[in-house]
């Protein structure tokens, strides 16, 4: 994995003019960009969501689409949990292992 996450990989998503709506569609599209970045080392969440709203011009946390990035990232940071609490148990024998 690379040690600069292309962050571009979100354009797609944020060309398509519903992205900020929270439909299930967009939240698709919004994850099958995120799978491409998310194991990588270097992800963050927090920077995936200051590209967001560098692409999309949001300069303030009162501006309409800086809730619908908020949400995003927060998924983001779900997503990545998951998968590194999945990777950790995987490696142990017994999956009922309490860690």
């Amino acid at each position: 994995m690379s040690a600069v996450v292309d962050y571009t990989v979100f354009d797609k998503f944020l060309r398509v003019d519903s992205w900020q709506s929270s439909h299930p569609l967009d939240d698709k599209r919004f994850f099958l960009c995120l799978q491409k970045v998310v194991e990588d080392p270097a992800f963050s969440a927090e920077a995936m969501g200051n590209y967001m709203r560098s692409a999309k011009g949001v300069d303030s946390y009162e501006h309409y689409l800086a809730q619908r990035i908020r949400d995003l990232v927060g998924k983001a940071w779900a997503v990545r949990e998951y998968l590194q609490a999945v990777n950790e148990t995987s490696a142990y024998e017994d999956p009922d292992v309490q860690v």
